[in-house]
């Protein structure tokens, strides 16, 4: 009979907390309660920023103040993300001046994406087994591990398919030439993998879960099965969905798979275990205080890095390329591929430090706490808190505007709160051709032809525009046969 404190020792948190932060069933809950709720995607799609910030921002942090946090942890990892940083952040330099280099930097940001999941999701199985008391063999743990790539290789030809459309950024408009670049591998070739993929993972699952059923602890197998569920939910069955019914996913395709739903979940999942990780290595106090401290600075600094490059590079400071043309995406694919390189050195349970404190049956920390937490001097921990801060309030006015001004302005002919918002979104670095197209056509409906054209003058600045050309078109023609009429 299995006892408590084992039992006990199997969570984290606890059975509910676990399930649904750490195992995924988060994403599961989400989609049931969109449905239920019979939420428009259009709807949501405006305030996915917002949940991002609150997501995907502070789980880049989190990993900053693994890499930075503390002494120890600069003297072990303050190298890596140096040279990684260098490495990441110069492809982007040069993706911003070569669309083609862009194109690809995107493509294997979005490709990793899932790849970066999966392997989370491993590494989580495994601490689990540990915890539970099973025995991992070399065999066994190949047999699991194949379980996971399996599941990738599918979201792999998924993407990557003669079917696959080049997807731009599903959050903001892709009127630039950064986009998703597919492999275009041929759909006949494409079934084949999918089939043979397909029928693997089944057999390695289930292979994998009688061998761990044989060691008689089926009780303490719920989140693994809830890890694997997830891997399946998140990649298995919408490619095979799609593949039935191409128009689920809408005009960005399974892209979007590798860029929000999934990726919320995935960060959600990683504060989760890095939470954790804080406490038992002493960097974070288990309260609620200490909690809301450590994901707050975690907030902050993820903030500062995903705004700062936005707005230093935006057109009009240092920048040519606008933010809804290509450079938000490709700020999104330096941060996580410098995330991604970062995460492949901290996190390992055969690290004698990590696999303490997430495998180990006692916490390696009781009464440190205050010795290991960081103590950057107040200067510094004064600018970067208030760079957060501004980071932060540039996110929300961004977000904010392009639903509420912006898009909302569209749909409502307002043309004096689509310019308002327009303003603003330059202000923060989130000015695009797009705004100003709109403006032009907006201004061009109410007869004002001048204001019309110096719209969309402001938006071939930004980028090229071939929509814009039959608007502009209609204006000269206009203006002329009003100068013929004058002059006869």
């Amino acid at each position: 009979m299995t006892s408590v404190a084992v039992e006990r020792r199997t969570w984290l948190f606890g059975p509910l907390p676990d399930l649904v932060f750490g195992c995924g069933l988060l994403y599961a809950l989400l989609v049931v309660a969109i449905g239920a709720v019979g939420v428009q995607m259009e709807t949501l799609s405006g305030w996915l920023p917002f949940a991002l910030l609150c997501t995907g921002v502070p789980h880049y942090g989190a990993t900053l103040l693994r890499v930075y946090g503390t002494a120890e942890a600069r003297r072990r990892y303050a190298g890596y993300g140096l040279w990684f940083g260098l490495a990441v952040w110069g492809a982007f330099g040069i993706s911003l001046a070569t669309p083609d280099v862009g194109r690809w930097f995107i493509t294997i940001y979005l490709t990793w994406s899932p790849w970066h999941y999966t392997a989370q999701n491993f590494g989580l199985s495994l601490m689990f087994l540990h915890r539970a008391g099973f025995a991992v063999s070399v065999g066994l743990r190949r047999l699991i591990k194949l379980s996971f790539v399996l599941s990738f290789v599918v979201i792999f030809v998924g993407l990557h398919g003669a079917r696959s459309r080049g997807g731009s950024d599903p959050l903001y408009s892709g009127d630039g030439g950064y986009k998703f670049a597919s492999l275009e591998i041929p759909d006949t070739l494409v079934q084949l993998i999918l089939f043979t993929a397909t029928l693997g993972y089944v057999c390695v699952t289930l292979v994998m879960f009688y061998r761990l059923r044989k060691q008689g602890r089926a009780s303490r197998l719920a989140p693994v099965l809830a890890l694997v569920a997830s891997q399946g939910v998140w990649f298995i069955a919408p490619v095979l969905i799609s593949r039935v019914a191409p128009g689920v996913y809408g005009q960005t395709g399974l892209t979007a798979l590798a860029f929000v739903w999934v990726a919320i979940s995935h960060s959600v999942q990683y504060l989760w275990i890095s939470l954790y990780y804080a406490r038992a290595s002493g960097v974070a106090a288990s309260t609620v205080t200490a909690t809301l401290a450590y994901l707050g600075v975690a907030i902050l600094l993820g903030a500062a890095i995903w705004v700062l490059p936005a707005y230093l590079f935006a057109p009009g400071v240092f920048g040519t390329l606008a933010f809804g043309s290509g450079l938000s995406l490709l700020v999104a694919s330096a941060v996580n591929l410098h995330h991604f390189l970062l995460d492949g050195v901290i996190w390992k349970l055969r690290d004698a430090k990590v696999g303490e404190a997430l495998v180990a049956k006692v916490s390696t920390v009781a009464g440190s706490a205050a010795a290991l937490r960081p103590r950057a001097a107040w200067p510094l921990r004064f600018a970067l808190g208030g760079l957060g801060a501004v980071a932060v309030a540039f996110w929300s006015v961004g977000t904010w505007e392009w639903e509420m001004g912006y898009r909302r302005g569209v749909l409502a002919n307002d043309v004096e709160r689509i310019e308002l918002a327009a303003r603003r979104l330059a202000f923060v670095g989130r000015d695009g051709p797009g705004i100003h197209e709109e403006l032009g056509r907006q201004l061009a409906k109410r007869g004002q032809m001048a204001q019309a054209l110096d719209e969309y003058r402001k938006g071939r600045e930004l980028a090229p525009m071939p929509a814009a050309w039959p608007g502009m078109s209609a204006i000269y023609e206009r203006l002329w046969t009003r100068i013929r009429k004058l002059v006869s």
